[in-house]
């Protein structure tokens, strides 16, 4: 930094302490589920995200800005809102800390603003702080930006980022004076009291503010539960600032579909539908392939290499890796997994807690359990179930197989309908196929076995010792041709149906005397 710069020190105050009485849950709203992380991770990990990117640029040259604080005002439930956000692992970053505030009684925004300025006591480091509400999943970093560097740029005392609604029904409308500057906020609940063509205005609050610490403290007092609904209302700050000659202005943004709050179970819905479409467009440009967006799922921790080719109906979610170049069909759930270079999983397979190497073949329809391993060049077929086992490489295990507990060597052919009979009602034992092996079609493998390195099992064979290297294991009894015996069979059938039809038409027959 040159030495004519200045940091200005900017904090965060994420307001978490609503009931979220319209989400009809027993979680509190800011844990709810949106594509697998809780829906306040999405404001926290804007908000360091802006912060990391004002402290590489440094802002304008005239200053540097940097977020060294995140304070989470909780409520409801909030010991579950504190133990989350205190352990996660992706908020840890060197400077900044992770403070909370608990508001007792639901009074309203104006409020939890009070119960935050416990977190930055007098004399703080911070010039600003910046406040938004946590069910706000879809805004971004940029925005943030865009909005703390218009707010020091022109030296406001406190800034309402602002946006252009075709509806602005239920929000807040922003009225400005003759120079453009914010007179005060008017609440929807509160139109009436205003002039008709008040609720015309389409600007609305976003409910993100700026604003200079020491002023908010001393004029955040001023706010009188003077409401409807008795509460205290954080947009009437503006109206005092304003009052007071403080400069109010508003940063309008340019997109709207950022603001859209989650209240209710279909506002949570329209928020992954959003951030769904960005997660797919964003892994486009990084060069994925996607035969079409519809009726795909990928959850936001999920990592997708370039040139791999994800068709319709593939649901992808926990902490998947797909790398570059592989196939997902259509249909197929991919949980917990990593899929190598290459790799083609045909339709309808599902993975859990997996590991397929490159160049593999799964499916379709078959199902990797967890703890699997799958190493280069392997096949596993269509009906094929693998749990906790690792698939040496070029193994092939192509139809209706069953392989559990097993450690299976490279190049190994396992037959269709071959089992692993891995449990004996009370424990789970270990199958080991040695490296170059052959397993007949139909043969079962009574777990603790072993079978030797490039040894043949015979067709329909129940290996129950273990099978030297090289050997032949097989265990059929001879075959016996009993003759006549199913021509005796058939005539005995059709005895047995001529006797069952006189026996019902004599019982008729007495039902009707």
């Amino acid at each position: 930094m040159k030495s004519n710069e200045k940091i200005k020190r900017i904090g965060a105050v994420l307001l978490a302490g609503g009931l979220g009485t319209r989400m009809k849950s027993e979680e509190p709203k800011a844990l709810s589920g949106l594509l697998e992380n809780p829906l306040i991770f999405y404001s926290v990990k804007s908000l360091i995200d802006a912060g990391k990117e004002f402290n590489v640029r440094r802002g304008t040259g005239k200053y540097g800005v940097f977020l060294d604080k995140i304070g989470t005002v909780i409520g409801h439930k909030g010991e579950l809102v504190k133990n989350y956000v205190s352990k996660e692992k992706r908020f840890k970053r060197k400077g900044l800390s992770l403070d909370f505030s608990v508001q007792e009684r639901y009074l309203g925004t104006g409020d939890a603003a009070k119960k935050a300025l416990d977190m930055f006591p007098k004399g703080a480091d911070e010039t600003d702080i910046i406040i938004l509400p946590c069910d706000m999943p879809l805004i971004k970093p940029e925005t943030l930006i865009e909005t703390i560097k218009f707010h020091f740029d022109n030296g406001n005392d406190l800034t309402v980022l602002s946006v252009e609604a075709e509806n602005p029904y239920s929000y807040g409308r922003i009225l400005t004076d003759k120079k453009g500057y914010v007179e005060k906020i008017v609440e929807e609940k509160e139109l009436r009291d205003y002039p008709p063509d008040t609720a015309l205005i389409k600007e609305i609050n976003s409910g993100v503010y700026i604003i200079k610490l020491n002023l908010l403290r001393k004029f955040i007092g001023r706010i009188k539960p003077d409401n409807r609904k008795k509460e205290y209302y954080l947009t009437d700050i503006v109206g005092i600032f304003y009052n007071e000659r403080l400069k109010t202005a508003c940063y309008k943004s340019c997109r709207p579909e950022e603001f859209a709050g989650v209240n209710s179970k279909a506002d949570l819905m329209n928020a992954q539908r959003i951030l769904q479409k960005r997660l797919i467009d964003d892994f486009m440009e990084k060069g994925v392939n996607f035969i079409s967006d519809d009726n795909i799922y990928i959850g936001h921790n999920v990592k997708i290499g370039e040139n791999s080719v994800i068709y319709p109906g593939v649901f992808l979610s926990g902490k998947t890796i797909i790398m570059k170049g592989a196939v997902i069909e259509n249909g197929c759930v991919i949980k917990d997994s990593s899929i190598l270079d290459n790799t083609i999983i045909k339709p309808y397979s599902v993975i859990e807690n997996s590991i397929v190497m490159n160049d593999v073949q799964i499916g379709p329809f078959a199902r990797l359990r967890p703890e699997t391993y799958i190493s280069e060049g392997s096949r596993i077929g269509n009906f094929v179930e693998v749990k906790k086992s690792f698939i040496g490489k070029n193994t092939k295990a192509s139809h209706l197989s069953y392989i559990g507990d097993a450690l299976i060597g490279d190049e190994v052919n396992i037959g269709a309908g071959v089992i692993t009979c891995n449990y004996d009602g009370k424990n789970k034992y270990k199958t080991i196929i040695e490296g170059g092996c052959f397993i007949g079609s139909d043969s079962q493998l009574v777990a603790p076995v072993k079978v030797g390195r490039d040894s043949y099992v015979g067709s329909g064979t129940t290996v129950t010792k273990d099978v030297p290297e090289g050997a032949l294991a097989i265990s059929r009894t001879p075959q016996r041709n009993i003759e006549g015996w199913a021509s005796k069979r058939k005539q005995e059938q059709k005895q047995e149906r001529v006797k069952a039809k006189t026996v019902k038409t004599v019982k008729k027959n007495k039902g009707e005397k």
